[in-house]
């Protein structure tokens, strides 16, 4: 023991600050400073002691104990109700037991004393915490009862202070270390992904160095495969098949995601299940081409964001592959479908040599499916790779395009089908499209040159619905049946068939006209009654009979001919439903 003084002290405390600062791990100098204070003062015995919480224990980590010759590992910890540690860290000041033998305030320091032959004793808080992130209690004891004084505790607080600034030193050089290691880490795996990315064979070696970047749970949706990419040592907390195909839930959440921010942290529902994910849109010169999703990912530090960023390359850079096939396969579908649909002929076997290409035969029975989208809205390879993989498992061999601010579908119907699954198709593909969309399907065709008049029909059937407000799948039901057989008749022919019936003076805009218009269309409706159709026009009986009277005078409308009567009333709906879908486009 060296009895202090001042100048023993200050001598004391700047070899204890070499020694510390020469330590290379926080281990390292707890063990320099327990053997340092012992060796250049007066304390015999000195320990670290941290307060685990959640094991209701104070524990010492770190002991140097010349005099003792037994396991001093052999005392796990006391019970920190029962121990002076929880009060000095509370407090943040030191704690003297004058002898610690001889109290009875604490009898397992009592017995620890006797056992180990020490008296006095000093606790001092370090302002650290360990690795576990407990707080810890440098302590030092004396063989036999000695006063404490101002200076006692002056020298044990610069001690823990010096100690305070060496771990939070060596915490520092250890997180840069980790970093520096973090960082070379980083640059190998996105050297590797990035090679393995150009290997679509590879996919089980990327995903693996992908989880060098990326925290654990990360799944890659590809929207132009429909496929996921994920680590298959740790799995997304969804379910997941083996063909890697991920669930119409998680597509839907992806082509979403082009509308979130960056690692926005937002809400999915998958299946039954709601689970929060990091999102991120995955892009290829500028198309919203996938998403990557992290599950559980919280607080990623600045150097997890750069491997988080470094991924998102490596990944953007393996869906290109599928990216160009489908763009390529997109410009062969319209290329097709363009010529098709507007009847050039030229080279029938080029065409179907084309459409072999693309997994389709153009000499079995087919449907035309047209979407309108509402003007402004843009279908992206994303949206439009679901909503032709959608259809395809609905309806079997599709060609899809874009053209005229919609979505074309040619679809395979060699046992007559699709009629019956449309209902299906539609609630796929409802989630991604606009609310007003506008879907319409032709009859079925035996031959491609009916391409041309069925895309007609289709085209005039959407501008009829559009005039009636009519959103989802265009059928009779929503329509109406006549409404339909106009949109699907030759418009030239309903205007001379118009032109003939209609006279001239009836098919104007005038107030006269309409009048006339709405006469003879309520009494036709209501099968000539004259009563029935006063009453519904709000007149006096005799008033209808004088402008029907007036109608056969001055235009030679005969109605007691049931068959120009018939004439008259068919060539009034086409004209009122004509005239409605020419104001909507206006």
């Amino acid at each position: 023991m060296i009895v202090p003084n001042l100048e023993n002290q200050l001598l004391s405390i700047s070899r204890l600050a070499r020694i510390i600062d020469e330590s290379q791990n926080t281990e390292e100098t707890y063990q320099l400073l327990t053997q340092g204070v012992c060796a250049h003062s007066k304390w015999d015995i000195s320990s670290i002691q941290v307060l685990d919480l959640d094991a209701g224990l104070a524990i010492p980590i770190v002991r140097h104990d010349p005099f003792f010759g037994g396991d001093l590992s052999r005392v796990p910890g006391w019970d920190a109700r029962c121990s002076p540690v929880r009060q000095v860290l509370e407090a943040g000041e030191p704690f003297i037991m004058r002898d610690t033998a001889a109290q009875n305030d604490v009898p397992n320091f009592r017995d620890d004393a006797l056992r180990r032959r020490y008296h006095t004793a000093v606790m001092i808080p370090l302002d650290v915490q360990d690795a576990e992130q407990r707080p810890m209690v440098y302590s030092v004891a004396a063989r036999r009862v000695v006063d404490v004084d101002e200076a006692d505790l002056g020298f044990l607080q610069c001690v823990a202070e010096l100690t305070n600034i060496a771990i939070r030193k060596i915490r520092k050089l250890e997180n840069e270390r980790l970093q520096a290691q973090r960082l070379k880490a980083i640059l190998e795996n996105m050297t590797a992904s990035l090679d393995n990315s150009l290997d679509s064979e590879a996919t089980d070696t990327l995903a693996g160095g992908l989880s060098g970047l990326f925290p654990a749970g990360w799944l890659a949706v590809d929207l132009t495969s429909g496929r996921g990419l994920f680590d298959p040592d740790t799995p997304p907390p969804i379910p997941m098949g083996t063909t890697r195909r991920v669930s119409d839930d998680l597509l839907r959440a992806a082509i979403a995601a082009k509308e979130h921010a960056s690692e926005e942290l937002v809400e999915l529902y998958i299946g039954r299940s709601r689970i929060r994910s990091e999102i991120s849109a995955l892009q290829i010169d500028g198309n919203h081409v996938g998403a990557l999703f992290f599950f559980g990912a919280s607080g990623l530090s600045d150097h997890e964001r750069i491997a988080a960023k470094a991924g998102r390359l490596a990944l953007s850079s393996f869906i290109l592959r599928s990216f160009i096939e489908f763009r390529s396969r997109r410009v062969t579908a319209r290329r097709l479908l363009s010529r098709l649909l507007s009847g050039d002929w030229r080279d029938r076997e080029e065409m179907l040599n084309e459409a072999h290409m693309l997994d389709f035969d153009l000499q079995t029975p087919m449907r035309l499916i047209m979407i309108d989208l509402p003007t402004g809205d843009s279908v992206d390879e994303g949206m439009h790779s679901f909503v032709q993989r959608s259809a395809q498992l609905v309806f079997g061999p599709v060609i899809s395009c874009f053209l005229d601010n919609g979505l074309v579908l040619l679809l395979g119907d060699d046992k007559d089908k699709a009629p019956d699954r449309r209902v299906t198709f539609l609630s796929r593909i409802r989630t991604v499209l606009p609310d007003s969309a506008v879907l319409v399907m032709s009859d079925r065709l035996v031959d491609i040159a009916d391409l041309p008049n069925a895309r007609q029909t289709c085209v005039n059937t959407m501008e009829v619905a559009r005039s009636m407000q009519i959103e989802g799948w265009i059928s009779p039901v929503n329509m109406g049946d006549f409404p339909l057989l106009m949109a699907s008749a030759d418009l030239s022919r309903i205007q001379t068939f118009l032109d003939s019936v209609l006279p001239r003076a009836l098919s104007g805009s005038s107030r006269k006209a309409q009048v006339a218009r709405e006469t003879i269309d309520v009494f036709l409706r209501v099968g000539r009654r004259y009563q029935e159709a006063a009453d519904t026009l709000g007149i006096h009986v005799t008033t209808l009979r004088y402008r029907l009277d007036q109608l056969q005078d001055q235009h030679g409308i005969d109605f007691n001919d049931s068959d120009k009567c018939f004439e008259m009333d068919l060539a009034i709906r086409l004209s009122k439903i004509q005239n409605s879908y020419k104001t909507q486009e206006k």
